[in-house]
This record gives C-alpha cells, sequence and structure tokens, in this order.
C-alpha cells in the first residue's frame, strides 16, 4: 500500500509540472487561423498618357484587420489567457509617377490608423505591379506590424497580404475622352478578402 501511495504522489507531481509547463506556453486561441482582412474601399485615378506630373497617378482604399490577434499569455495573478491586439483599419492614400526613380515596387507608403487602448498598429501598402494590357490590373501588397507593451512585456507580431485588383474581376471603371482613368471596386464585391500571413513574432506565435 506504502509504494502504491509513493507511485500515486510521484504521478501528481508530475503531472503538476506538466501542467505548468503548458501554461508556460498556451495552446492556441480558438482566433486561429488568422481571419481575413477587408477592404472596404478602393480608388485610383491616372492619366492615361505620358507626361506624367509628380501627383499624376493615386491610390486612395480603406484596409481593416477587424479582429483580435493574440499578443501573448498573460500572468496567472491577471487571470489568465491573452493579452490581444485590438482590431485596425487604416486610410491608405498613395501618389506616384512612373519613371527610372519610381519603380513600381518600390512605391511604398504609409497608411493612417487610428491608435487603440495600448495597442500601436502600423500599415504599410508597397505598389509591386500595374499594367493596362490586355487589361487593367494592379498588385498590390500590405503589411501590418503590431506593437504593445503589457505586464512588463513587449509584444510584437507582423503581419502581410497582397491584393491582386483587376478590371471585370473586382474593379470596375475605365478611361474617358481626355485619357483620364479611373477604377473602384466592383458593384456588389466588397469588402474584398486579404489573407494575411504570419511573417515575424515575438510570443504566442503558433
Amino acid at each position: 500500500m506504502k509504494a502504491l501511495n509513493r507511485a500515486f504522489f510521484l504521478l501528481s507531481g508530475l503531472l503538476s509540472q506538466s501542467s505548468i509547463a503548458l501554461s508556460e506556453d498556451p495552446p492556441l486561441p480558438p482566433w486561429y487561423p488568422l481571419k481575413p482582412w477587408e477592404l472596404s474601399s478602393f480608388y485610383a485615378y491616372s492619366p492615361r498618357d505620358a507626361p506624367y506630373g509628380a501627383d499624376a497617378t493615386s491610390l486612395e482604399l480603406i484596409i481593416a484587420n477587424p479582429s483580435f490577434i493574440p499578443a501573448g499569455p498573460a500572468p496567472h495573478a491577471s487571470g489568465g489567457g491573452y493579452v490581444v491586439f485590438q482590431n485596425s483599419t487604416a486610410n491608405c492614400v498613395l501618389h506616384w509617377k512612373e519613371d527610372a526613380e519610381t519603380p513600381y515596387g518600390n512605391t511604398q507608403g504609409t497608411c493612417d490608423s487610428p491608435q487603440t487602448d495600448a495597442t500601436r498598429s502600423e500599415w504599410n501598402i508597397t505598389i509591386s505591379q500595374i499594367h493596362d494590357e490586355p487589361t487593367h490590373y494592379m498588385d498590390i501588397s500590405f503589411s501590418l506590424a503590431y506593437h504593445l507593451h503589457a505586464y512588463g512585456n513587449d509584444f510584437y507580431k507582423l503581419l502581410v497580404g497582397s491584393l491582386h485588383a483587376q478590371l471585370g474581376e473586382n474593379l470596375e471603371g475605365g478611361c474617358d475622352e481626355n485619357n483620364i482613368c479611373s477604377y473602384s471596386l466592383k458593384n456588389g464585391s466588397a469588402p474584398l478578402l486579404i489573407q494575411p500571413t504570419l511573417t515575424e513574432c515575438k510570443s504566442a506565435c503558433g
């Protein structure tokens, strides 16, 4: 009987230690996998012919991450669970011209994003490609960096996503008699969904 009791206490100790170890790195929360970003507004404007002025081509859009993203585990003393990055919406405006000094892949900009609580969100946008033949399309990439300082820790995540916007698929518009071209989201297509990918992370990385 003594041997049986001793074995029981040893097993109980091992299970207790195992539980503590798991609590330091909790399982992924139910909001994984990451939910899509939502592009609710898109407007592109450009002259069709050269010469290009400094602000000849412009792009305005609104993109949002509507979901809470886990930043990292909260201390047990605070109730446990997860500290989360707040959802975030950004207004992106770009103006550029096409020349040797400004290829599309280097056309980048930051987006205005209101900050909420202690979460700092940084949206960036890059124009990768623009083509007019055989039909107008744009390839655009986005990045969202989250920062949060809580419970003495610095939490960080970087997510990226891309959009292929093409006339007839998810864009509508065209060029008028003055060779001024404009494009917006196709009627009924909003919001366009963009699947993000986690590329950099500090804590609760999955």
